[in-house]
C-alpha cells in the first residue's frame, strides 16, 4: 500500500469508478497497487428523456449493452423525474437535462452515444457531444430529424407511417429500441429498484387501511398523464368495475393514483357506497413516486391503462391487465405476466389526444371485458382473450 503523500500525478488512477478527486474513496490509502481498482472503461451515453414509462421500458436494452461492453461506465441523460433510473445496477451515472447536466457531459469522450428520443434538445445534443459512434436519432441541417445509423431507420419509419405503426408492427417497443441501437434482442426484461424505506412506508399505508385478510388485493390505477388523457379508462367504467369486482368475497379493490386523481378517487369512493371501507379502499394520492411503486408491488393484480403504472407493475413482476385504446398494444410487452384488453374500435390505435368521433374508445371499453381478463389472470390463465 502506497500513501497518497508519496504518489505523483501520473500514478493516480483517475479512471477508477471509486475515484472522485475531492474526497477519499475509502477503499485504500493509495492508488498504486490498490486491489479495489475498478476501471470505468468505455463511457457510453444513453439519451432518453421521457416519458417516464418509456424511459423505464428502454432500460431493457441495458443487459445487451453491458454484454457488448463489459468494462464500461453507462451514463443516462433524462428529463426531470429520474426515479425509474435510481439504484439501477447497470446505470452508473444519471444526468438530468438542465444546464448542470449538459455541462457535465461536455468535454467527455463517449465510445457510444445512443439517442433514443426525438426531442429537439436530445437530437441536437447527439450531434454536439463528442462520441466515436452514434446511434438513433440525429438532427438535419433544417432542424428536423433523421438517423445516425441504418438500424434506426425502422424506428424513424414508424413515426412517419401510421399504417406501419398502427397496423403492421408487431414488435414491442423494447425490441424496436434495441434494433435502433444495433443490439441483439433476446426479450430482456427491465427492472425497477425500490428502497427498503419506500417498502416500509408502503407497508405502513397498507396496514393503516385495514384491508380484509384472506382476500386478493386488486390495484386499479386510475391515473393517466394530462398530455395524453384519451388513453385513460373512463370514470363510469371504473365505477362499474369496482362495483362488479367488489361483489366478490375473495377480492379487495384498491384505488391507486396521484394528486391529479384526488377528486376522481373521492367520486369513486362516494359511488362505491357501502362497499367503501369494506371491499373498496383508497390508497391515497400524496405518496412519493417510489412509495407508489412499492404499493403496486404489494398487489396481487394491477389493472391499468397504458401508462407508467402498467409498465412499473410489469417491471416489478406483478400480474397485470393492460387496457388499450388509442395507443398500440403491440408495442407493450407484458412478459407473460398478464393480459391485454384492447378496444374493438376500427379507428384504434390513433394516438390522437382528442377523439374526433365524440365517443372515446376507452369510454366504450366495458367493465365486463376487463373483469373477465382480471379473473383469468388471477386464476393463472392469462392471455387467452386478447393475444396481441
Amino acid at each position: 500500500m502506497t500513501s497518497f503523500s508519496r504518489i505523483d500525478k501520473d500514478q493516480l488512477r483517475t479512471d477508477c469508478r471509486f475515484y472522485t478527486g475531492y474526497k477519499p474513496c475509502h477503499k485504500n490509502d493509495g492508488c498504486p497497487g490498490c486491489d479495489e481498482y475498478r476501471p470505468r472503461g468505455e463511457q457510453l451515453l444513453v439519451i432518453k428523456l421521457g416519458a417516464m414509462g418509456d424511459v423505464l421500458r428502454t432500460k431493457a436494452i441495458l443487459p445487451a449493452l453491458k454484454a457488448a461492453h463489459p468494462v464500461s461506465w453507462i451514463v443516462w441523460l433524462t428529463a426531470p423525474g429520474s426515479e425509474v433510473l435510481a439504484r439501477d445496477p447497470l446505470v452508473d451515472e444519471v444526468r438530468v437535462l438542465d444546464t448542470e447536466g449538459v455541462f457535465a457531459l461536455r468535454g467527455r469522450r463517449f465510445a457510444k452515444l445512443l439517442c433514443l428520443d426525438k426531442d429537439a434538445h436530445a437530437v441536437r445534443l447527439s450531434a454536439e457531444l463528442d462520441a466515436e459512434q452514434r446511434y438513433g436519432f440525429a438532427p438535419t441541417l433544417y432542424n428536423t430529424i433523421t438517423v445516425w445509423n441504418e438500424g434506426a431507420m425502422e424506428a424513424l419509419r414508424m413515426g412517419l407511417s401510421d399504417e406501419l405503426k398502427f397496423r403492421l408492427n408487431r414488435k414491442p417497443m423494447q425490441q424496436i429500441v434495441a434494433e435502433c441501437c444495433e443490439l441483439p434482442w433476446a426479450g430482456d426484461r427491465y427492472g425497477l429498484e425500490i428502497s427498503e424505506e419506500a417498502r416500509r412506508d408502503a407497508a405502513a399505508v397498507w396496514d393503516s387501511l385495514g384491508l380484509p385478510r384472506g382476500r386478493q388485493v386488486v390495484g386499479l390505477n386510475t391515473g393517466c398523464g394530462p398530455v395524453f388523457a384519451t388513453k385513460g379508462w373512463h370514470a363510469d367504467r371504473m365505477e362499474e368495475f369496482l362495483r362488479d369486482a367488489a361483489a366478490r368475497e375473495d377480492v379487495t379493490m384498491l384505488l391507486l393514483g396521484g394528486r391529479r386523481e384526488e377528486t376522481l378517487h373521492r367520486h369513486l369512493m362516494e359511488r362505491a357506497g357501502p362497499l367503501a371501507g369494506r371491499a373498496v379502499f383508497d390508497a391515497g394520492n400524496r405518496h412519493s413516486l417510489e412509495v407508489f411503486f412499492a404499493l403496486l408491488e404489494r398487489c396481487a393484480l394491477v389493472v391499468s391503462a397504458d401508462t407508467l403504472a402498467l409498465h412499473a407493475a410489469v417491471a416489478l413482476g406483478r400480474p397485470v391487465v393492460g387496457l388499450f385504446g388509442p395507443t398500440s398494444a403491440a408495442e407493450v410487452d407484458l412478459y407473460g405476466q398478464g393480459e391485454k384488453v384492447v378496444t374493438d374500435f376500427s379507428c384504434a390505435p390513433c394516438y390522437l389526444k382528442k377523439c374526433p368521433m365524440g365517443l372515446p374508445c376507452m369510454e366504450a371499453l366495458s367493465a365486463a371485458r376487463v373483469w373477465g381478463a382480471a379473473e383469468r389472470v388471477l386464476a393463472g390463465r392469462a392471455g387467452h382473450a386478447q393475444p396481441v
